[in-house]
Formats: structure tokens, sequence, C-alpha cells
């Protein structure tokens, strides 16, 4: 009777833990993902609207997640070169406001005036200040812990749970502290899940569970468990997505779509067996995209937006020959090659493109004529507009051509094109013109031959102006442009 009472017991905890991996259940076989390279990838962790960042040589990137749970490629994150994240940090949306280890011990910045404001220690009851408020976890003494690591937000940045060591241990095990006042933490605990191996790179979905990496396994592998944090009573259960001849040191889920690090071994010859990215492939979401046409493009930028992150442009890329074929099908009257579709992924991307384009503002007034019309700096093709003008004819062969070379340069490389303005006329007449200039340039590229799928193109209107306050012609100038970068 009790082995029958055993194995239903079993079989209830089985049913309890495929209950709450419900989401990725289809995700059990991860793919081994196509942004990495032959270099160690480490540190995933979620970033601003949903994108997610990870360290390759301590490089950051930002990328986003497509509804596939591909991660696309995107821009370094330059904003974050004048900190010393060591490895997974949080970010707090709600103050944009990250939290970051390095050296073994917690830092906090502010998004400040388009960067990251100077860091400053994370204070934190018990660890490096005095217990201010009633303590009563027999389990744990703050005072014990000595480094910190792998910092991860729930309860939307009330509660952090991160990864430390104790004096006189050598082992990592998971703790969560919530907010106190003023920058302030109150006094951490210690999970009781813990256990004599290393527990570490916490991450929590939902608030509901908590997902960790742990080397308690028998052979010593750091394989993905979690945790219902909504149990009575809490116990660490192995998740599908883990591997158990594999190290899993780090997940992160945005909505349904889940992604991890491991050094298991792809499927490839030319792969690698090293600390990589993986992705969960999950069952498709609903599809969102619609085929636009131009005057359905949101024109407008409210007058009483001070913040120009308040209001982000579209991202716009060239349908798929599905896309395309389905659009015709429907009366579409539009070049098969030029139709046009929201970027799957058009808000996070329009984040990361806004900061990348008001940040290289400055290296415009370093930039070296190449024609009449077209300039070059470090990273980028500038190619200058007349007055209320969107047009490009004949006369500019010479100028498509440099901007051409300039592409072809580099044949494996994607490219963002995006308009500018100067401040004269409305908001929303400026952001609509931008949008078209650059329109004109990607229209103009591809009938040079340029492959559409290598361009992706928007405007920002009067934002990012290269002189401020323009008197003359020749400095408003300088503001009507579109810019060619490289992604």
């Amino acid at each position: 009777m009790k082995k029958i009472f055993g194995l239903l017991m079993l079989a209830l905890s089985c049913l309890q833990a495929q209950a709450a991996e419900e989401p990725f259940e289809s995700g059990r076989e991860l793919i081994y993902s196509s942004i990495n390279n032959y270099s160690v990838e480490k540190g995933l962790s979620l970033y601003k609207r949903k994108q997610v960042i990870f360290f390759r040589n301590d490089t950051a990137y930002v990328v986003a997640v497509s509804k596939s749970s591909e991660l696309d490629p995107f821009w370094i994150a330059t904003e974050l070169e004048n900190l010393p994240v060591d490895d997974q940090f949080a970010y707090d949306d709600h103050a944009d406001k990250i939290i970051f280890s390095s050296v073994g011990k917690l830092y906090y910045s502010y998004w400040r005036d388009n960067s990251w404001s100077q860091h400053k220690r994370v204070k934190m009851e018990g660890v490096n200040m005095k217990m201010v408020h009633p303590y009563n976890d027999p389990n744990s003494n703050p005072k014990n812990i000595q480094r910190i690591f792998h910092p991860t937000f729930a309860k939307g940045g009330d509660r952090m749970y991160f990864a430390a060591m104790s004096k006189d241990r050598t082992d990592l095990d998971i703790w969560y502290a919530d907010r106190g006042p003023e920058d302030t933490w109150l006094a951490p605990h210690r999970l009781a899940i813990n256990t004599d191996a290393n527990e570490e790179h916490p991450f929590v979905v939902g608030d509901s569970l908590l997902y960790f990496s742990s080397n308690r396994a028998e052979n010593k592998r750091a394989n993905l468990y979690y945790v219902d944090l909504t149990a009575e009573k809490q116990e660490a259960k192995v998740s599908v997505l883990s591997n158990a001849n594999s190290d899993e040191i780090g997940l992160v889920v945005v909505d349904d779509r889940a992604h991890l690090i491991s050094d298991r071994c792809p499927l490839r010859a030319d792969q690698v067996c090293d600390d990589n990215i993986f992705k969960a492939q999950v069952v498709r979401r609903e599809e969102r995209e619609a085929g636009i046409s131009f005057k359905d493009i949101p024109e407008s930028v409210p007058a009483n937006v001070k913040n120009p992150y308040d209001v982000l442009p579209f991202v716009f890329r060239t349908m798929t020959e599905a896309e395309a074929d389905s659009a015709l099908a429907h009366g579409e009257k539009l070049r098969k090659d030029r139709l046009m579709r929201l970027d799957s992924i058009a808000k996070a991307k329009a984040d990361s493109v806004l900061w990348v384009a008001l940040n290289s503002v400055d290296e415009n007034k370093r930039a070296s004529m190449l024609t009449n019309n077209v300039a070059k700096t470090e990273s980028k093709v500038i190619f200058y507009f007349d007055l209320d003008d969107d047009h490009l004819n004949d006369k500019y062969a010479a100028d498509l051509d440099a901007i051409v070379q300039y592409i072809q340069s580099d044949p494996n490389s994607k490219f963002l094109v995006y308009g500018f303005t100067d401040e004269r006329g409305t908001d929303k007449y400026n952001q609509n013109l931008s949008v078209r200039r650059a329109q004109s340039v990607f229209n103009a590229l591809c009938d040079k031959g340029v492959p559409s799928s290598k361009l992706l193109f928007t405007g920002f209107g009067e934002r990012g102006l290269v002189v401020k306050n323009a008197k003359t012609e020749e400095e408003h100038q300088k503001n009507r442009r579109v810019e060619i970068r490289k992604m």
C-alpha cells in the first residue's frame, strides 16, 4: 500500500511539474541559435522593451526575440560600456534602472539624459548597512554574505533574487531581498531549496516560477531547476528544458519564448560544443502583422512629448515572398519586391535604433564628403536632402553609387536606413517626411541592385538634430538627411 501511495505521489508531482512548465513543453528539444559564433556567449539578461542582452568577449549585444523564438541581432550595447557589468544583470523597466554585480559587489545605475548614470553601491540591510527593520529568519544570516552575483527582478522590481557566497563557504546559494526605502534593500533571505552544491543564475517567470542552475546532480553538471514559488512546500525540480549531460547556466524568458546558455553539442559538425545560446521552439504565436501602405503610417508625435523615447518610430522591412504573394492576391498594386510591412519586432528594434541614431549625432560633425551630397563617418554614410524634398532623380546617380559601394564593402551585413528633417514644419509633417526620405533612399538602393532583404528603414522626424537652432540654410541642411548604418 505504501508503495502504491508513493507511486501516486510521484505521479502527482510529475503532473504538477508538467502543469507549471506547460508553456515550455513543446520546447523541450532546444535548438542552437543562429546568433552564436565561435566565441563563448554568457550573461543573458532582460533589457528594455523585452529586448535581451548577452555578452560575448566582454561586449554586450542587444537583441530582440522574434515570434519564431529566434534572437534577432541588432546593436552593440555601447551605453553599457562605462558600467563594469560582470554577467547577468537586472533591469527595472518601471524605474529605468539596472542592478549588476562587479567583482562580487552589487551596484545600481539610472537611465538619465540618454545614458546610464554613474554607478553606486547597492545598500542592503545586514550586508553592508545596519539592520533597521525586524528580521526573524533562522535559516539565514545576511552578515555572512561575502560576495553577490547574478541579480534578477521579480514583482515589478520590488523583489530581487541573486546568488551569494557566504563566509566559510565556497558554494553559491540563491537569496532574495525586498525593496526598502530610498534605493535600499531590506535584509535578504536564503531560500530553503539551497544545497551544498552551487545554486546560481536565478530567473523568475510570472512571479511564480523561479529558475536557477545547480550542479547538485550526481554527474556534477549544472542543470536547470525550477521552484513553484506559490506552492506551500517549495521543492526544486529539474526543468523540461534541461539536459542531464550538459551545463545550463542561465535562462531568459520573453513571453513564452525561452532561451538559455548551454554547452550541449549542436547537431552540425561546424558548430562548437561551448557555452552557446539555445532556444526553445515553442508553439508559434498568433501572427499580428498586417500588410500596410504608407498612408497608414502613424505620422504624429504629440506636442506634449518631452522625452523622445516616449514615442518611437516604426521600423519597416520588405515582405517575404510568401507575404508578398498573399498581398498581391488581395489586390496590392505595389511592386512585389517593395511591399512594406512593419517589422515583427518593430518596437524593440526602434528603441535600439533611436538610441544609436541620437547618440551618434556628434559623429556627423567629423564627416568627410564623398560626393556632392554624400558624407562618410566612422560608422555610416549620410545623404543630404534639399528643403522639403524627398525625391531622388538621375542627378544623384554618383551619390547613390557611393552608398552602394559602402554597402557592398560588407556583403554579410544588413543596413538600416533612417531619415531626419530640420526643425521647420510641424512634428506630424516632419515625422512623415523623414520616413518618405528613408523610403526614397531604400527604393533607389534596390533599383541599384541592393537586395531589399539587406535593408530596414524608418524615420525620426526632427529628433537627432546635428545643428540645434539652425539659422543658415547650410546649417539646416546638416539636419535634412538620411543615414545608412551597418547593423
